[in-house]
């Protein structure tokens, strides 16, 4: 919402003011929107607008805080008079860290300025466009466009001037028959160009998985070769990521329970030298971390080296060991073209791009917190579609969406978790899609799964979490995964 020129205004305005040794600033503003749509029909519209700036100044060895969302020159002022109050009136601490200094990060663009200007207005045509298909189509269409425009810089009188700006939108759609007889799924999130977004083709899709997921036939549960779509791969992928921190408590989140944790950073131990100087696994922790902060499993119970959690799984791993099959390979890539991503890590120091594994082979991992930054996360591909890797499968399932993920403690089996499909279950039978089947149950571990890859497709923008909020996307890829375990039907639609 601001720019990198406004907010350097306001900082050194702000670090002028300050009668004192040092001044930390943080800054943050911006605007959340979302258009919701039932039945065919708008039902909200929200947008909230935000500010705020907070003022940490040191005297001597004392320290203070204020903050304020007045930005007014009389506004600014008072925050930083009560910040160097209640500094005198602190006691000394003898403890403050050295301030950081100024910092080099890598240029990102994430902030374009058609996703800024991209509103309600225009939001509302896009919902029109889609409904009016759903409806000639005859299907009832559900869904939600969340956008952001968030600015957040830290600055501080020593030359630093961590400033980071997004805007991104998502398009999240469910088609339904009128009579509940099938429904239909897609989606894109964490996008930030908005020519990328395409309402018609996403609810084509969405709506024709509808008309074709009715009369769904039985089979029988069991173990199937199943192609996950990029948003079923994205559930997936989150149950796990956070196994790349080897501290045991996995990002400080003990499970990744329908979400992805923390998002990616860039911090590392062991393979290349990192940007922002990891220490190796069992040093100090460092001032980022991996991608992920889950990993404890669905139900967020497992986590760590906890029964039933990835600690197990990790105990003894180093860079270097074989963790999964050949066609695995997950990095941290900031700086990409496509999504937008923070290169400041949590210590505000730069990130920069971090391969975690490599063709199945464990090349980094990292101790310490939760990491930042968001939205780099890519799971590598090919240019395979989801028809390609259809004509290459001569019996499977395709699957649509995993929902109600929960973590199933197993002494055997870490990170096992439990779910089901919905919104689309196919059978592939020969190449083609022979017809829609029942919803299905499903245990599976994420560990093992990603051992049994056999295809992956393009990586596409797909939100990670369990909730379509933006700022978990990741670029993830449809895949091919043999013996995915269906343990019984399902009454989802």
């Amino acid at each position: 919402m601001y720019t990198r020129e406004e907010v350097k205004a306001i900082v050194e305005k702000v670090i002028n003011m300050a009668k004192a040794d040092a001044v930390e600033l943080n800054l943050s503003g911006g605007e959340r929107s979302g258009t919701r749509w039932a039945n065919s029909s708008i039902t909200t519209n929200l947008v909230q607008y935000d500010r705020q700036i907070t003022a940490t100044v040191r005297v001597g060895q004392k320290s203070g805080s204020a903050n304020t969302r007045d930005f007014s020159d009389a506004g600014l002022q008072a925050m930083v008079n009560e910040a160097v109050t209640n500094a005198n009136a602190n006691i000394d601490n003898p403890y403050l860290p050295a301030l950081l200094g100024a910092q080099s990060y890598i240029p990102v663009d994430a902030a374009l300025p058609g996703m800024v200007n991209y509103g309600p207005a225009e939001r509302a045509r896009m919902v029109k466009d889609s409904i009016d298909l759903a409806e000639k189509k005859g299907v009832l269409g559900a869904g939600y466009i969340p956008k952001v425009d968030q600015t957040n810089c830290t600055a501080n009188s020593n030359g630093l001037f961590a400033y980071y700006r997004t805007a991104e939108m998502g398009f999240v759609l469910t088609c339904r028959m009128p009579d509940g007889s099938g429904s239909g799924f897609s989606a894109t999130m964490g996008i930030k160009d908005i020519r990328s977004v395409d309402a018609k083709a996403l609810t084509e899709v969405a709506a024709n998985k509808a008309l074709k997921s009715r009369n769904a036939k039985a089979l029988e549960p069991g173990r199937y070769t199943v192609i996950l779509e990029p948003r079923a791969n994205a559930r997936f992928l989150s149950l796990m990521t956070g196994i790349f921190n080897s501290g045991g408590g996995f990002g400080g989140r003990g499970g990744g329970g329908g979400g992805a944790g923390a998002p990616p950073g860039a911090d590392t131990a062991g393979g290349a030298p990192p940007a922002s100087g990891a220490l190796p696994a069992g040093g100090a922790p460092p001032g980022g971390g991996p991608p992920g902060g889950g990993g404890g499993g669905g139900g967020g119970v497992f986590g760590g080296g906890a029964f039933g959690g990835a600690g197990s799984f990790m105990t003894g791993k180093k860079p270097g060991d074989k963790i999964f099959s050949d066609l695995f390979s997950l990095k941290s890539d900031v700086g990409n073209a496509i999504l937008r991503q923070s290169p400041i890590l949590a210590d505000y120091k730069p990130a920069g791009p971090v391969q975690w594994v490599e063709n199945g082979v464990l090349r980094n991992f990292t101790t310490g917190q939760p990491a930042t930054p968001n939205n780099s996360l890519v799971q590598e591909g090919t240019n395979l579609s989801i028809e390609d890797m259809i004509k290459q499968t001569r019996r499977g399932l395709l699957v649509t969406s995993l929902w109600y993920i929960r973590g199933v403690p197993s002494e055997g089996q870490p990170l096992l978790n439990t779910g089901m499909t919905r919104d689309g279950l196919f059978l592939i039978e020969n190449g083609e899609i022979a017809g829609p089947v029942q919803n299905f149950r499903w245990n599976m571990s994420p560990l093992v799964a990603y051992n049994n890859l056999t295809l992956v497709g393009k990586p596409v923008p797909m939100g990670l979490g369990e909730s379509f909020d933006l700022g978990q996307a990741a670029l993830i890829p449809p895949v091919r995964i043999e013996e995915f375990y269906m343990t019984s039907v399902s009454p989802a639609v």
